[in-house]
């Protein structure tokens, strides 16, 4: 497989990296794959070289600092690469494949960009045909007072680095190179979804109207079903689709954060179904035409 990559500058700052894993006759709409924090490429790799292996057209991006792309700055928060590297990205994959629509597929945080960015901009939504998220939640990762303590704790060193250790949060392959993750400790610790103006993220989810599969994992400590449940059900999308990595849901074993996107029971259970409805949505678009 040929994989091409990408480095695309931003005005306000900051450079984005796409890496291109290129088929010779790609079939339905392009998809931009993409990681969550503390995470680069590498950790959404095996899916988008699976989706990629089935003949579809697979754009890996890295955005906010990680892996090959560049933040603008070490204190840039959650919704910085929210509000500028998605559109920066969306516009360059469209443009590059001379599509209208593409399909948004991410791992826990890379889920929160998209959603954000269409809660403010929800004009937008006419250039995303579909939204895959696995594990993404805002407010239920501290219900409880002990994991309160942790996540005060996680919020304070990363005010004062500038960035999160890995080995702070060892679920991914790389530090947090910015002050993304203390915007994301509040949000738990308040149990709300708030921007820095006040901004209500949560009932910001009604306007958004596209096709929609969340997925939670049975064990995700990170990203709790309740907190993937409440993104799923503030979203207006009348065409929307919820999985849990669970075994009642016939699943072999209960999902953890990371499994989600990396091991065997993923390659073979879940990554499958993340195909089949992408599948389904390229296939609408085309018979719109």
């Amino acid at each position: 497989m040929v994989e091409e990559l990408h480095l695309i500058e931003m005005a306000s700052g900051g450079q984005i990296a796409l890496t291109h894993l290129k088929n010779t006759q790609p079939a339905g709409l392009p998809l931009i794959v993409t990681h969550g924090t503390v995470s680069n490429g590498r950790t959404v790799k095996g899916l988008a070289q699976f989706l990629s292996e089935a003949g579809l057209d697979c754009w890996i991006l890295e955005w906010g600092g990680h892996g090959d792309s560049q933040a603008a700055s070490s204190r840039q928060n959650f919704e910085y690469p929210a509000f500028h590297d998605v559109p920066t990205a969306i516009t360059a994959v469209l443009e590059k494949t001379d599509k209208s629509q593409l399909i948004w597929v991410s791992h826990s945080g890379g889920g929160h960009l998209p959603l954000m960015y269409l809660s403010h901009h929800p004009e937008q939504q006419n250039l995303l045909a579909g939204l895959v998220t696995l594990g993404a939640q805002a407010t239920d990762g501290a219900l409880k007072f002990h994991q309160k303590l942790s996540v005060a704790f996680l919020w304070v060193l990363t005010t004062l680095l500038n960035q999160t250790p890995i080995s702070l949060i060892p679920i991914g392959n790389e530090t947090e190179p910015t002050r993304l993750l203390a915007q994301w400790a509040t949000w738990n610790i308040r149990e709300r979804w708030l921007g820095e103006d006040g901004f209500d993220y949560l009932k910001g989810l009604a306007q958004i109207k596209i096709p929609t599969f969340m997925v939670a994992g049975g064990n995700d400590r990170i990203a709790p079903i309740s907190g993937c449940l409440k993104l799923f059900n503030a979203l207006g999308s009348e065409e929307k689709t919820w999985l849990t990595g669970t075994v009642e849901s016939g699943f072999s074993k209960e999902f953890s954060h990371s499994q989600l996107v990396r091991g065997k029971a993923a390659k073979k259970e879940l990554f499958p179904k993340i195909l089949e409805w992408i599948k389904v949505q390229s296939e609408k678009e085309n018979g719109s035409r």
